[in-house]
């Protein structure tokens, strides 16, 4: 077990005060080995959370920063970094896109590593602010963001390193920053759930989706009412109301992907009067869904047709093969590894923002409502 000295941590602090700290005293103090204090503050390797939050959280009160030109002179090389930054991972479309646009970044001769966060904020939100940080004082050449959960102060932080000379693109949601931006159109997916479904006579529609449990930036907040304002639009047209009692939510703690689909089955399961049709915002979640009303003798579609989102691969093996709208993935990805080499190369033109949207995909999980 890691000890920790509290005289070891006075002492440091006023050393500090007089010289930068280094990797030794930050270890020391600590009582761990020098190599796991660079591990945590290189992003690299494996190191258990309870001693990277520890080693995070010291070097952000004391203000760490690493020396760049002596990390330089060791590599014998010139500074091709381009860090990758994300506020959520995991199972799904976000590592997807990370690793395309890792993958084509490399092929260009530049270093990618990835870093995310959301575990270490959802216990404490400023050891997110202390990551950012660590990749912006690295001295990138770029930094790629995307922006789903993560704390307001990182986009200070984003801003921070514009001003020292860096280039910042981010993608999937609009941030509050002037940078290059590749947006991904979620108000126009639910839209075209819910107008496929209205076009097949369905006039109950439900809409199933995340609820995040955790403070994080107004980004998530607009993610969340970008989806039922797309639903309400569709219904508008169609001159119906969206119904409170259909709007279904599970609570976003981490990838807890199966104990969402079930939860928000058992809602609609305990309803007296249910939608015909359920538009779930995540293909899993969906997928947990239809296996739990169909294990409480419902049958997909004659009883509830469901429609997923983003067409993961699982969504074409399903026990009833998912109709689903796609996320761009691909698309997003190529989108911001055009836009971060026309800034490498010296483009000086004003910040692009490229929207993409999805489209849909129809399988066997809808149909027409039997009355």
């Amino acid at each position: 077990m890691d000890v920790f000295h509290r005289g070891d941590m006075g002492q440091l602090m006023t050393q500090t005060k007089a010289a930068p700290v280094t990797m030794k005293q930050l270890a020391d103090a600590l009582g761990v080995d020098r190599s796991t204090v660079s591990l945590v503050l290189s992003g690299k390797g494996r190191v258990s959370t309870e001693t990277r939050t520890r080693i995070l959280a010291l070097a952000n009160e004391l203000g760490y920063e690493p020396d760049v030109k002596a990390q330089r002179l060791v590599s014998h090389s010139t500074n091709n970094l381009v860090c990758l930054f994300s506020g959520t991972s995991g199972l799904g479309l976000a590592t997807e896109k990370m690793m395309l646009i890792q993958e084509a970044l490399n092929e260009e001769g530049l270093e990618v590593p990835f870093y995310t966060a959301s575990k270490l904020s959802g216990k404490n939100p400023d050891l997110q602010i202390a990551l950012i940080k660590q990749i912006r004082r690295q001295r990138p050449k770029a930094i790629i963001c995307s922006a789903y959960m993560l704390m307001p102060e990182v986009f200070q932080e984003l801003a921070l390193y514009q001003r020292q000379g860096g280039i910042v693109v981010s993608y999937d949601l609009p941030i509050p920053l002037e940078c290059d931006q590749v947006v991904f159109d979620r108000e126009h997916n639910a839209y075209q759930a819910a107008h496929y479904l209205l076009e097949r006579g369905h006039k109950k529609l439900g809409i199933g989706m995340s609820h995040p449990s955790m403070t994080v930036s107004d980004t998530v907040g607009v993610t969340q009412s970008l989806r039922p304002q797309g639903f309400k639009r569709a219904l508008a047209e169609y001159g119906l109301p969206m119904h409170d009692e259909w709007l279904f939510e599970w609570l976003f703690e981490g990838n807890t992907f199966e104990a969402g689909g079930i939860a928000m089955a058992q809602h609609f399961l305990s309803l007296r009067e249910r939608p015909s049709c359920v538009c779930i915002v995540n293909d899993y979640v969906a997928l947990a869904f239809m296996r739990e009303v169909m294990r409480n003798g419902l049958e997909v579609p004659r009883d509830v047709s469901i429609m997923g989102h983003d067409n993961q691969t699982a969504s074409a093996y399903s026990a009833v093969p998912m109709t689903s709208v796609s996320q761009p993935v691909e698309e997003i990805a190529q989108a911001v590894v055009s836009l971060v080499i026309e800034r490498l190369n010296g483009s000086i033109v004003p910040h692009k923002t490229i929207t993409l949207q999805g489209k849909l995909v129809e399988r066997q999980s809808v149909a027409s409502p039997a009355n």
